[in-house]
């Protein structure tokens, strides 16, 4: 998939500067170092440079400034995605509930119909959508002068998948199976991306926590 190929490489891009700056801020190797150790005595880490508080902050600024642009750019993705997969939905409806699937790759030798639970089922996967897009990207939705709070994952999780089961139980053709395995497929892609988000979030503030003090500032 297109979005699940371009989200990795930009998460590994911070996670790599992020090794390369927890290497370099080791507060025990740094601790051990004695900077003014007189020059003709060996040092197994003479090519070592000691960062000074402005060059720290400089570079955690500079993590932070490339994390919240993989983040902005991830998260637009998604809702790209999710404002598709909402417009075949909606597409479904007005086609007779026929799985998008089934017009791709006909199955041979019978005539496949709708589930009877379809538009119930499709409803339900609008409103799972927009669940997702509220995991996605959260803010503070009021309406009727009530917070909107998004579900939990595992709550979405359970009811993305009851229609793929009812599907699996009536004997539907794999196309119709999978086109209602779409919402359960998007809401772990979302419940991915911010799971990398949150723990790209927190190597940060890890980075933060290991500053120290340069010997000769």
């Amino acid at each position: 998939m297109t979005l699940s190929a371009c989200w990795p490489p930009a998460q590994v891009s911070i996670r790599h500067n992020l090794s390369q700056i927890q290497r370099f801020l080791d507060m025990d190797a740094l601790r051990r170092r004695n900077p003014f150790k007189y020059s003709s005595e060996p040092s197994e880490s003479h090519d070592t440079h000691i960062l000074d508080d402005q060059e720290q902050s400089e570079l955690i600024d500079n993590i932070k400034s490339l994390n919240a642009t993989s983040n902005s750019q991830n998260r637009m993705a998604l809702q790209i995605t999710l404002a598709l997969s909402f417009l075949l939905h909606i597409i479904y409806i007005f086609s007779g509930y026929n799985s998008p699937l089934i017009v791709v790759f006909p199955p041979a030798g019978r005539q496949e119909s709708p589930l009877y639970s379809s538009p119930v089922l499709t409803l339900l996967a609008i409103i799972l959508h927009a669940n997702a897009a509220l995991l996605t990207h959260p803010r503070n939705l009021v309406l009727a002068k009530r917070r909107v709070t998004p579900l939990p994952y595992n709550v979405a999780f359970g009811l993305s998948a009851i229609p793929p089961t009812i599907s699996i139980l009536s004997g539907k053709a794999w196309q119709t199976t999978g086109w209602w395995c779409t919402t359960a497929f998007l809401t772990w892609i979302v419940h991915t991306s911010n799971r990398w988000i949150m723990q790209e979030q927190e190597s940060i503030s890890e980075l933060e926590r290991m500053k120290y003090i340069s010997a000769g500032a």
